[in-house]
């Protein structure tokens, strides 16, 4: 009983922490918030914070880990309903999808300073993924790593690049519009490059 009441306090104080640092991020920008302002903002002490997370970065990456297991399901359930069979760079779709619907939450970081922690994290967890799709769609593929990685390293720079610029200009295209503008972008040389490998 007192561990369920304590991890319940647990999340809380994490939860509490997290969405101060949003609201923080929406009105001031990652870069200029402090973790007094954070503590301020979400009224719990120094103690508490450094009990959970050891900075700031600490704190905005243990969101994304929610994050990275909210699109895993996602991406499952769109395969499970898809049959199984994917389209070439389909769970990518599931990345733009999320972004579209949590905007509020990655515009104001890919613009108010954060934009080089969010990159960094958004490549790791698209490349993972975008690395999975590649060795399922070319099963020879994972013979040669270095033009596997090449592949993946390109399509992430262009998913991250062309992302940043949707979301940057207000661009009023829909997750679909872009994912099919990113594909006829990026289909013909990927799928060439790695039947060839």
């Amino acid at each position: 009983m007192g561990t369920a009441k304590t991890d319940r306090r647990v999340r809380r104080t994490r939860e509490l922490l997290r969405r101060a640092l949003l609201s923080l991020v929406q009105e001031h920008g990652y870069d200029r918030i402090t973790v007094q302002d954070i503590l301020d903002r979400a009224d719990v002490g120094r103690s508490t914070f450094y009990a959970h997370y050891r900075d700031k970065d600490d704190l905005l990456l243990s969101g994304f880990e929610d994050i990275r297991m909210a699109l895993a399901a996602e991406r499952e359930a769109a395969e499970h309903a898809a049959g199984g069979t994917r389209e070439f760079l389909q769970p990518l779709l599931v990345v733009f999808r999320h972004v579209e619907a949590h905007r509020q939450f990655w515009q104001p970081l890919a613009r108010k300073g954060g934009a080089d922690v969010v990159v960094r994290i958004l490549r790791d967890y698209v490349a993972d993924l975008v690395r999975q799709h590649f060795r399922a769609q070319f099963l020879t593929a994972g013979k040669n790593q270095v033009q596997l990685e090449a592949a993946v390293q390109f399509v992430v720079g262009a998913f991250v690049g062309l992302g940043i610029w949707w979301l940057d200009n207000e661009i009023p295209f829909s997750a679909e519009e872009m994912y099919s503008i990113f594909r006829g972008l990026t289909t013909p040389g990927v799928q060439s490059f790695l039947a060839a490998a």
